[in-house]
């Protein structure tokens, strides 16, 4: 009588998650978190800690790969968030921004965090319509998370890690029903 239950059916069964945007770009900001330390162990289990350890110890590697994970989603939000996309990327931007201070990043990492991230993301996005395999999208990302080192085996795990991520998300937006901030509640006896 079991059989696996597939995400469509759950969402059906347990209905809509009521939220703002705040509460969606809460909720991403989260799932980045964990899938960039996903991909960090991925990638120490393939060497590259041991082969470039001044990379794979920095700052810059940690943020190319958070970039990497934010812009996985950031095609979904598109994809499916509408007009509400906008204010969910803005909210967003905000939260990867404090979750990357809280993990201990150098202030100087972030003197050009909004250009960065908006210039990786058009690259990306370039890369990803370039071809319908998303080797193009691994190639560009590992050039940006090894510092231009070419390693096409690396090219070949980050693209397939991109196709994987990329099913896993199509649809998110049908687990969100995003609904407006309630407005404050009035103090007694205060006007306005």
């Amino acid at each position: 009588m079991g059989g696996a239950v597939a995400w469509s059916d759950f969402i059906r069964r347990r209905g809509r998650t009521r939220t703002t945007t705040l509460g969606v770009a809460g909720s991403l900001a989260q799932a980045i978190v964990e899938s960039t330390n996903v991909l960090l162990e991925r990638l120490r289990a393939e060497g590259f800690g041991w082969q470039d350890q001044t990379r794979a110890g920095g700052d810059e590697y940690l943020l190319e790969c958070t970039i990497f994970e934010w812009f996985l989603r950031d095609v979904e939000i598109e994809r499916g968030f509408g007009g509400k996309a906008e204010s969910i990327r803005r909210d967003l931007a905000g939260r990867v921004l404090v979750e990357l201070q809280r993990s201990g990043l150098s202030l100087a990492s972030f003197h050009d965090f909004t250009e960065r991230y908006r210039d990786r993301f058009v690259e990306y996005r370039e890369a990803l319509g370039a071809s319908s395999s998303l080797q193009p999208l691994g190639s560009a990302v590992w050039q940006r998370i090894s510092g231009g080192k070419p390693s096409e085996r690396m090219t070949m795990l980050l693209a397939m890690r991109a196709t994987a991520e990329l099913a896993s998300l199509r649809g998110l937006a049908a687990i969100y029903r995003v609904v407006a901030m309630a407005p404050s509640p009035r103090l007694p006896g205060v006007r306005s």
